[in-house]
């Protein structure tokens, strides 16, 4: 409450119905020109010369929930990112932007079903990777990351798989994310003790670094054997080794929450095995052996997978070997529609902040 000016006790975060009111105000305040209309998830927003876009809310809120004191402040960020316009590159310029980037199945579907709907329609390519996870190219800019649709790469004149290439190529000459903690046998931090984990946690490409074969390799190498990786958000990957299950359950029930965090990517686990250079990427089941456990044949990931790749959607893991008799597909759950909040994201997650809405 707040007496004479003065804010005694602990600020309570408003209902999201209002805190909507208070965003939509401060978006006209900001932009007068915009049209700004409520709708399930947050704001409809026409800005000129450019369509109307869905702006999602739900991880802005999610934010100002948890610090409801800096409510001005995001909401401030959040405008500044979304009204900033990114820049026309053309192939030459973009090429060095370009980053492969992990996005869900819900992302990318709904990225695909709104693009559909524009006039003239688009498209998002992709390709899969493994599990309910597919890799998308995005430009990163300062702040800011644009997904490049299919209209912009023919505006370019080249191929998704060259635009891939040139991401993963990108990439391969950054440093690896940092190592935020190390994780050690009985959990202690004696010297001596034998590392069985690491957490890395840092910019908005940490997850997506699972896709590169010579980051696999190195964390091989470090853990000495097999493991299972779990990227429930963009900007966190941990990998425990395979044979250390206590742990592996006790970070599962850590990460249950994941869906309630902005910028989510999955609750699969994934197994990683050193059996040869660059690893094998399977869904982890703690169920099946390493052998039964299959790898999705369709991703460009794979390894000795040249292939040119479909992108018609985002293609389910195998729950049996191919050879088993009785293999069965396993399909995808119903696909989120408040999910996917626009094509541009900020980059900053250091302090947090939301999705870059409602820009193209």
């Amino acid at each position: 409450m707040k007496l004479f000016g003065l804010t005694i006790g602990k600020e309570k975060p408003v209902s999201f119905p209002e805190f909507r009111d208070i965003v939509r105000l401060a978006v006209r305040r900001s932009e007068p020109s915009a049209r700004v209309e409520n709708n399930e998830t947050g704001l409809n927003l026409t800005l000129q010369g450019k369509p109307t876009q869905a702006c999602n809310l739900r991880n802005l809120y999610l934010d100002y929930s948890r610090t409801p004191k800096n409510r001005e402040l995001l909401i401030k960020r959040w405008i500044d990112t979304l009204l900033t316009d990114v820049p026309e590159h053309g192939w030459f310029d973009a090429q060095i932007t370009l980053r492969p980037t992990l996005k869900n199945a819900d992302y990318v579907n709904q990225a695909r079903r709104t693009m559909q709907k524009a006039d003239p329609p688009d498209d998002l390519p992709f390709e899969p990777f493994v599990g309910e996870l597919g890799v998308i190219v995005m430009r990163d800019l300062p702040g800011t990351a644009v997904a490049v649709t299919q209209t912009q790469l023919d505006a370019w004149g080249v191929t998704f798989q060259e635009a891939m290439r040139a991401g993963i190529n990108n990439m391969n000459m950054l440093s690896f994310p940092n190592v935020t903690s190390s994780l050690t046998a009985g959990g202690g931090k004696k010297e001596n003790q034998e590392e069985v984990g690491l957490v890395m946690e840092g910019d908005h490409l940490t997850a997506t670094w699972l896709i590169i074969e010579r980051f696999r390799d190195y964390i091989t190498q470090r853990l000495l054997g097999d493991y299972v990786v779990m990227v429930p958000v963009r900007n966190r990957l941990v990998a425990i080794r395979a044979d250390e299950l206590g742990l592996i359950g006790q970070l599962q029930q850590t990460n249950r929450n994941y869906a309630m965090q902005a910028h989510t990517l999955t609750g699969q686990i994934f197994h990683v095995s050193g059996s040869q250079t660059g690893g094998v990427v399977t869904v982890h089941n703690p169920g099946l052996n390493v052998e039964k456990t299959t790898l999705d044949a369709n991703s460009m990931f794979a390894k000795g997978n040249t292939a040119a790749l479909p992108t018609g959607g985002i293609q389910p893991h195998m729950a049996g070997s191919s050879s088993t008799p009785g293999a069965t597909i396993k399909r995808p759950g119903p696909v989120d529609l408040s999910a996917w909040g626009g094509l541009s994201e900020s980059t900053d997650d250091d302090p947090p902040t939301p999705l870059n809405r409602g820009k193209k």
